[in-house]
């Protein structure tokens, strides 16, 4: 064959073999780099952009570990409850402990989400920034200190300025056949004596008189025991008139009516005068999270939040944030 034919033979049948091969090569490299990608897009969605770590939960599924105040574990609990009868692949995982406790678990990632009695403060806010973690605080309540005392107390009334001086050690105020007077506490670091010592006794040290025991159900025990003790624990203990645990609580002790000034109305912590103000001691309850995707956190949040949860939380007897009020007799 001479060489301008041989080189007719190529052209006609060789190159187009070559370039067929070719393409095929190409298209399979670009698959290939296709799929590599789609793999890295979707493992950085799973790990979340600051946590770097992969999670398995939704809004409606998987497993959430969260911390709460014990002073709002009957409004968890229920709420807790309901959730996961209505989102049966779920599992919440609550540990109740003092407030301190509760956001330290918050700032060393041991809970993506707290119930407490505060926001963050300047100092947490800052922790979190530096971790590149933007926490969602929520208002979901508002509750009230409850002052308790032994049924055998006749003395049910006080005003602010009377417990006042129980803090600072100097008051006149007594407990049945003038024995000794003791103020309990349910934890030593709790959201319970944070607000006392904060809003009535302006940072001071509590008096010798005061102690703490391990939960707001030891308080209701011991005050049912001991006639000179005066107990303090979080409303949402005795606020629920259709739980029969509350209702038990409330049989052990009376509930003190409070005052704001030395000659006005006394008014016990309902639900309803939470509302307008008139009970003196009340403060919000948020829910915080630092979830930094949408998962099960985000989900129970949603809930907590929604018209079904905050009737959870008015049928437990404090205050929810966008639900009418009643009032409740103790």
């Amino acid at each position: 064959m001479a060489y301008s034919g041989y080189t007719c033979f190529i052209e006609k049948y060789a190159l187009p073999g070559m370039m067929k091969k070719a393409s095929k090569y190409i298209l399979t490299a670009f698959s290939s780099l296709i799929f590599l990608l789609s793999c890295c897009l979707f493992i950085y969605s799973c790990g979340g952009q600051s946590s770097g770590k992969s999670h398995t939960d939704t809004p409606t599924s998987g497993t959430l570990n969260m911390a709460a105040d014990d002073s709002y574990q009957p409004t968890v609990d229920a709420e807790k409850q309901v959730f996961q009868a209505l989102y049966v692949n779920t599992s919440i995982r609550v540990k109740y402990e003092p407030e301190d406790s509760l956001f330290a678990d918050l700032m060393h990632d041991s809970a993506r989400m707290i119930v407490a009695g505060r926001k963050l403060t300047s100092q947490e806010e800052a922790y979190f920034k530096s971790v590149q973690l933007f926490p969602e605080q929520v208002k979901i309540a508002t509750d009230a200190l409850a002052f308790i005392v032994n049924k055998d107390n006749p003395d049910t009334m006080l005003c602010t300025d009377e417990i006042k001086a129980i803090f600072k050690g100097d008051s006149l105020w007594g407990s049945p056949g003038n024995g000794k007077l003791t103020v309990v506490f349910d934890h030593e670091n709790s959201s319970n004596s944070r607000y006392i010592r904060e809003n009535l006794m302006n940072g001071t040290k509590f008096p010798s008189y005061c102690f703490a025991l391990n939960s707001n159900r030891q308080v209701v025990d011991y005050v049912s025991k001991n006639k000179q003790a005066l107990g303090v624990i979080a409303v949402n203990w005795i606020s629920n008139d259709y739980d029969s645990a509350a209702q038990g609580f409330l049989n052990k002790v009376k509930v003190v009516w409070v005052s704001a000034t030395n000659d006005g109305q006394h008014f016990q912590p309902y639900q309803y005068y939470i509302k307008t103000g008139d009970y003196p001691l009340c403060r919000d309850v948020y829910m915080i999270k630092t979830e930094p995707y949408v998962g099960l956190a985000s989900g129970f949040l949603s809930f907590v939040t929604s018209d079904k949860g905050q009737r959870i939380i008015y049928h437990e007897g404090i205050l929810p944030t966008t639900v009418p009020t009643r009032i409740i007799s103790f």
